[in-house]
């Protein structure tokens, strides 16, 4: 049977239903949320937030920390990130505990730089009871880009350095057990497709648009997630889920045309705030029915990971997003890809070393 190339015209034509119908119907669909959402107790959490100095990943940083969560602010800008620290402290009510935030250097672009990250976090011996990859890229109207690594920044950004982070970082999650990894995904996966040999789109088999970058690296986030849920042990109590924050005016506006920029000003009432976006990974993140959820989905071998909407309720990914077999060959793929071997989960989950191709252990 020949592989699909591409998707069909009658996916391509639902997936953009369900993007549209969502941007026009999100704000009624998410009427029943409070803004900001109230978080349980969660001065027992510490959590892994990366891309938290803008947009979502800033809203989710402050508002962990301001309940009490210790948080770890993974960035490229480390000033930047201090800076927002100092700001939220002054703003605390005066008498008021200090926030429990630190800042860790991490660049998605440099796969070298998420394996030190993960060394750095691991030897600690702490525990880390929730990771957030929240960080993400959309260069719309851009040429195509790659990494120093030699994959296309998009498919980097959004799956490949992620992937890398949650793999490295379980040894860590298991000691934080019932732990969660938390993928902020978007609606836009409905649009993607993933050729596992043809990864960074550049086999001239499809002509790459930052639409099809983006869209590709966003599925290929939901499968791989989709696979890791299935491959942790349910004993182990590491739980993964995607979430989509919905249509969001967010620091990614900045690549868009100026055309289009003009119309998301002209339309905020369909847009969310970044405030409004950051309920989704929170509910994800600390709501005590979502381990419940995982397992129960688990048990009944459902073939996608659990999938948080914007309105913080249960939804289903896009259709390619179930092809099993197309997950495996990502999965597959995608550790070859980031430098580790294809049974990694399953050693380090027994407690036994994993070698990487990045990091300091490869020096």
């Amino acid at each position: 049977m020949a592989k699909k190339a591409a998707l069909g015209w009658m996916e391509w034509l639902r997936g953009w239903i369900h993007i549209i119908y969502e941007m026009l119907f999100q704000r009624i669909m998410a009427s029943n949320l409070e803004n900001p959402l109230p978080l349980p107790p969660v001065d027992d959490l510490t959590c892994i937030v990366t891309g938290s100095t803008s947009g979502i990943g800033r809203e989710i940083a402050r508002q962990l920390a301001e309940a009490g969560a210790h948080v770890v602010m993974a960035v490229r800008n480390t000033k930047a990130a201090n800076e927002l620290i100092q700001k939220w402290q002054n703003e605390r009510p005066e008498g008021g505990l200090p926030l429990n935030v630190e800042v860790m250097e991490l660049d998605l672009l440099s796969l070298d730089s998420v394996a030190r990250f993960a060394e750095a976090w691991n030897a600690r011996s702490a525990p880390l009871n929730v990771l957030i990859n929240n960080a993400g890229i959309f260069s719309i109207g851009e040429p195509q880009k790659f990494s120093k690594d030699g994959y296309e920044e998009h498919m980097q950004v959004n799956h490949l350095a992620p992937a890398l982070l949650s793999v490295l970082l379980l040894p860590s999650l298991l000691r934080g057990s019932p732990s969660r990894i938390i993928n902020v995904n978007s609606i836009m996966h409905y649009l993607g497709f993933v050729n596992p040999e043809d990864m960074n789109v550049n086999s001239g088999k499809r002509k790459y648009t930052s639409l099809v970058g983006y869209s590709g690296s966003k599925l290929a986030q939901v499968m791989f997630s989709s696979v890791l849920h299935k491959r942790l042990p349910a004993e182990a109590g590491i739980f993964v889920l995607c979430v989509s924050p919905g249509v969001v005016q967010t620091n990614v506006a900045r690549d868009l045309p100026k055309t289009v920029q003009a119309v998301y000003r002209l339309i905020p009432y369909f847009i969310f705030s970044p405030q409004e976006g950051s309920r989704s990974s929170l509910f994800a993140a600390t709501d005590p029915q979502i381990s419940e959820y995982c397992e129960w989905l688990k048990a009944d071998e459902w073939p996608v990971c659990a999938f948080i909407s914007q309105d913080c309720r249960p939804a289903n990914p896009s259709e390619e997003a179930h092809s099993i077999e197309t997950q495996y060959e990502v999965w597959e793929k995608t550790l070859e890809m980031i430098g580790v071997p294809s049974d990694a989960v399953e050693k380090l989950i027994e407690g036994e070393e994993v070698k990487c191709r990045y990091g300091a252990q490869h020096e």
